[in-house]
């Protein structure tokens, strides 16, 4: 009876917080301070209640519910004292304070695991004792007012929370009602229909459809819960190695948050860095999402021919298809429409909600059951939770970061280590990005990277959007790499398969993906940024995907037969010079390239003609 009690509260805290944030599009129904009040008391609710478990710990997560909303209403309350009054907190503002960071914190904690409440304890303890180590010297009233009473641009209730409570707890609703509105259902037969006339039969089916999810979810978890149910096992049905079908779909969905139009949370906090609208973010990371998903098709389709993996055609659902394809491409279109003509994100994603569930009501079969509705909602606000606390705890971050000078000392030291070169301070941002998204959210290793180093990287000469784009793609990409990579842990439960070998087969299939951020970092021409010319550009897609395609020949060892080791020296040699001319347009390694290229197609085609003869000969 308790769960079910439970469950109840679960279910009305979700639906209130997905009507209240719906009805904020267009009724400001409090103050924009209130309203960021109201979503974190929301979302702390929405985790602690979804952290209880039967009998013994009920009354610690009661506990801190009762904190977090006695906290957020004692500020509330207090809230044109504290701003007419700032810098200068009573002893009870700086109580509530402090008990404000640790119910967020704890939040963060069981969402996302210690690492990142543990940077932002580190941090304050730094605020504090740091004088010692020759940083300033801060009072406790100053350094709290600056992480949790400010309410202004870098603080817990900041800019990075705004952005939480007026964009993305929108989309990533929109995300949950798209599962459980049977929406995904078209993923999945577009997907059997690619399978069945490609080559690599369910592996391009696990690429196709995780490129049309990740476009509605942003985020590379439930891609592969959805999509690699249905695709790991048909992998693995037609002679995929447990690991290796568990590779593709984490490779596949890995790239959810890189692909337009509903990228990751990073990517919402980037427009606001940059000053630009998200419809500008969305342009930009078009060609390059284009490119790594093309990449991972590359790979798979090698792949089979190396494996002689035979195609499975599975029986595809052609009234299924043609009844879901409306709720996954009317509302898309509908926000991408809004998008081109203006609109803020919040109203577009208001409109892509309602178009979805008037969509799936129009519908005489499957129509969705009022559980189907609320597992959606519940599934949607608790994503959205998590990332409001989770941006929350970055505001305190963020703030003392900039407090302390800690972020001018880390740039310059970046600078440094780089001598001043463009690509050592790339190499260093990619791996720094990487490991900081082992153990914290994308937006997190993202935003803490875009404080710390995109600054020296500006320094040296890169544009800010694209240093911006650089270290938002690698901080994604670190959804893929071990010790935890997050997507690869996932796919590998599903398949079965050993989650490090799992690991290092997704970094296999994604890592000509790798290089498409370098080839962005020296020409604009993939983001289209302003001064590239339509041939630039279409020069530049050519080189890089012809390269893409000669380095995954290489890396598989495989074009229509299976490539020696000076072959495929040859093929992921020629694969760079391509890239590389794209990045730097010198023909010597447009012309390298290409050799190497002819040269690879010509030995793998006379080794088929060959092997042809040999077998008519015995014959």
């Amino acid at each position: 009876m308790r769960l079910q009690k439970l469950d109840l509260m679960i279910a009305m805290v979700a639906i209130g917080m997905g009507l209240y944030h719906m009805a904020n599009c267009y009724y400001s129904i409090v103050g924009t301070i209130e309203h960021r009040m109201i979503h974190l008391a929301f979302a702390l609710t929405l985790i602690f209640l979804a952290a209880i478990k039967p009998k013994k710990t009920a009354w610690v997560y009661a506990l801190l519910i009762a904190a977090s909303l006695g906290a957020i209403g004692y500020l509330w309350i207090n809230l044109q004292r504290l701003l007419f009054d700032m810098g200068f907190p009573l002893a009870p503002d700086v109580v509530v304070g402090f008990v404000v960071l640790f119910v967020v914190f704890t939040a963060c904690w069981l969402s996302f695991g210690y690492i990142l409440p543990l940077m932002a304890v580190l941090l304050l303890l730094y605020g504090f004792f740091g004088h010692y180590l020759g940083g300033p010297v801060l009072s406790t009233d100053e350094i709290i007012t600056t992480v949790a009473l400010t309410f202004g641009s870098y603080d817990l209730w900041g800019t990075i929370l705004v952005i939480s409570a007026n964009v993305i707890f929108l989309f990533v609703f929109f995300g949950g009602l798209l599962g459980s509105l049977k929406a995904t259902d078209f993923f999945v037969e577009l997907g059997k229909v690619v399978g069945k006339y490609s080559r690599s039969g369910p592996a391009m089916t696990a690429v196709v459809s995780s490129l049309m999810m990740g476009m509605t979810t942003g985020q590379a978890t439930p891609n592969i819960a959805v999509t690699g149910a249905f695709t790991i096992p048909l992998m693995k049905r037609v002679g995929y190695r447990p690991e290796v079908a568990a590779s593709i779909e984490a490779a596949a969905s890995g790239g959810s948050q890189i692909m337009p139009p509903i990228m990751g949370a990073g990517a919402f906090v980037m427009a606001d860095l940059l000053g630009v609208p998200y419809a500008t973010i969305i342009m930009m990371a078009a060609i390059p999402g284009i490119l790594y998903f093309s990449s991972v098709a590359f790979f798979v389709h090698f792949h089979a021919i190396k494996s002689k993996v035979q195609p499975l055609p599975e029986q595809v659902d052609i009234g299924r298809l043609i009844a879901t394809g409306p709720l996954f491409m009317i509302p898309i279109t509908i926000i991408l429409v809004l998008f081109y003509l203006g609109f803020p994100p919040m109203l577009a994603a208001f409109w892509g909600i309602g178009a979805l569930i008037l969509l799936s009501f129009l519908r005489k079969k499957n129509r969705p059951t009022l559980s189907d509705l609320l597992k959606g909602c519940i599934a949607g606000a608790t994503t959205g939770a998590k990332v409001a606390v989770a941006c929350a705890t970055l505001g305190p971050i963020i703030a003392l970061v900039t407090k302390t000078g800690l972020g001018l000392t880390v740039g310059y030291s970046v600078e440094a280590w780089a001598h001043g070169s463009l690509f050592w301070g790339l190499l260093i941002l990619a791996g720094a990005v990487i490991i900081l998204g082992l153990e914290v959210p994308t937006v997190a290793a993202y935003l803490i990277a875009a404080m710390m180093a995109i600054p020296a990287l500006v320094r040296m000469g890169l544009e800010p959007m694209q240093a911006h784009m650089f270290a938002f793609y690698f901080g994604a990409f670190s959804a893929l790499t071990p010790p935890v990579g997050m997507a690869a842990i996932v796919a590998s439960r599903i398949a079965g398969a050993p989650y490090i070998r799992t690991a290092f087969h997704s970094i296999n299939a994604a890592i000509a993906g790798f290089l498409i951020p370098f080839v962005f970092a020296y020409n604009g021409a993939l983001l289209l940024l302003p001064d590239s010319s339509l041939m630039e550009v279409l020069l530049t897609i050519c080189a890089v995907l012809v390269g893409l395609g000669i380095f995954q020949v290489g890396f598989v060892g495989c074009l229509v037969e299976r490539l020696t080791m000076p072959e495929r020296t040859m093929a992921i040699i020629s694969g760079i010079g391509l890239i590389v001319f794209a990045a730097s347009s010198q023909l010597v390694y447009l012309g390298g390239g290409l050799v190497l290229l002819a040269a690879v197609v010509v030995l793998n085609l006379l080794k088929k003609k060959k092997m042809a003869l040999s077998l008519a000969g015995r014959s």
